[in-house]
């Protein structure tokens, strides 16, 4: 063969593997960028919001009052180990005082600043606008599931866990069932004895492709949500269960209950409003028609662990997100304890949080 055919085939073969080479990588970054692309429209990041992911943007929204939660900021683990980082370079030593809850009554709740301060944490990334926070509404909206449902033992509770892989101090990475997942079993069992039909949906939203991966869980949980409670019209109560992540020097999530250690717990409510400038825009693309019945719901069911166990739980965390409670007014965004709690101390929880939505949905 003379030599310029082998030359020319040799460059044809370089070109076409470089050519490959560059097309595998266009692939992989449009495929990044559609990901990413779709975590913004699903509501889990924003654009200017992805631009402050520093130490001393999010610092502060962690040293609120009782440690505002971590991994319900819209951007999941990546804020943990932000502020985990943030401790161990700069020393930081941050020392919050356990949060004991005191609910003043119904009158002083009327204060739109009492009701704050007494009842939520609000991250500064959304507002806190009185005109959403009608506590005489929350108080008067009727909380109770169909009766005839409950007789029939049809289901009336959806629990389900949109980050499954959020393990406790004792867990088994390997074994779902030893950390929030097994928790939310335990909750399921609990309620099913106690005449609660309920449904406990273990499939994985923040595993692909076997790997864990936060990034769209929310979205990618929407379309089998919808279909159980499409094959499931009875249900009407959604239990989004999580495990908070907080940075070690905090303090520990747990109470004591009749000599019992106990893991203390959080709703969370997605405002679905941005605080732009002091004033709360509507997030478009987050619309949550459920919202003033999530609000009402939380409330109600804070009211009723306070009056049982007023160390269980921490305040109600709102953020500028819409999460998982835009399905049905009756949705709650559940965290028990943190990273530090055993899952002994987690299912401890569930025994008092079982009490109160028994009786916020049938009394």
């Amino acid at each position: 063969m003379p030599r310029r055919a082998k030359n020319s085939k040799k460059a044809n073969s370089k070109f076409y593997s470089k050519s490959i080479a560059i097309s595998l990588v266009i692939s992989v970054l449009l495929l990044l960028g559609i990901s990413f692309f779709n975590d913004i429209v699903s509501g889990e990041i924003f654009w200017d919001e992805v631009q402050i992911l520093t130490y001393e943007d999010f610092l502060p929204i962690a040293l609120e009052d009782d440690f505002t939660t971590v991994n319900v900021l819209g951007i999941g683990d990546v804020l943990f180990d932000i502020l985990a980082d943030y401790d161990r370079e700069v020393g930081a030593t941050i020392d919050i005082d356990p949060h004991t809850l005191h609910i003043p009554n119904l009158e002083d709740l009327r204060n739109p600043a009492t009701l704050q301060n007494a009842m939520y944490i609000v991250n500064n990334l959304t507002l806190f606008v009185p005109e959403m926070f009608d506590v005489d509404a929350f108080v008067a909206r009727d909380m109770r599931v169909n009766p005839v449902s409950l007789a029939a033992g049809y289901p009336v509770v959806l629990i389900f866990h949109t980050h499954s892989t959020e393990m406790f101090v004792d867990s088994n990475p390997v074994d779902k069932f030893t950390g929030i997942v097994g928790v939310g079993a335990y909750l399921a069992d609990i309620l099913n004895s106690r005449g609660i039909p309920t449904i406990h949906y273990t499939r994985r939203f923040d595993v692909v492709d076997g790997v864990p991966n936060i990034w769209g869980a929310y979205e990618r949980q929407e379309s089998h949500i919808r279909r159980i409670l499409y094959e499931n019209p009875t249900i009407e109560v959604i239990i989004d269960m999580h495990r908070d992540g907080l940075p070690e020097t905090a303090p520990r999530l747990v109470t004591n209950i009749d000599g019992t250690p106990t893991a203390r717990l959080m709703f969370v409510n997605g405002l679905s409003t941005r605080n732009v400038n002091g004033v709360a825009v509507p997030i478009s693309y987050l619309p949550n028609p459920n919202q003033e019945g999530n609000l009402a719901f939380s409330f109600q069911m804070q009211v009723a662990l306070n009056e049982s166990h007023p160390n269980l739980n921490r305040r109600i965390f709102l953020n500028a997100f819409r999460y998982s409670t835009h399905f049905l007014p009756k949705s709650l965004l559940l965290e028990v304890g943190d990273q530090r709690n055993t899952q002994r101390e987690a299912k401890n929880a569930m025994y008092p949080f079982a009490d109160a939505l028994i009786r916020v949905i049938t009394e």
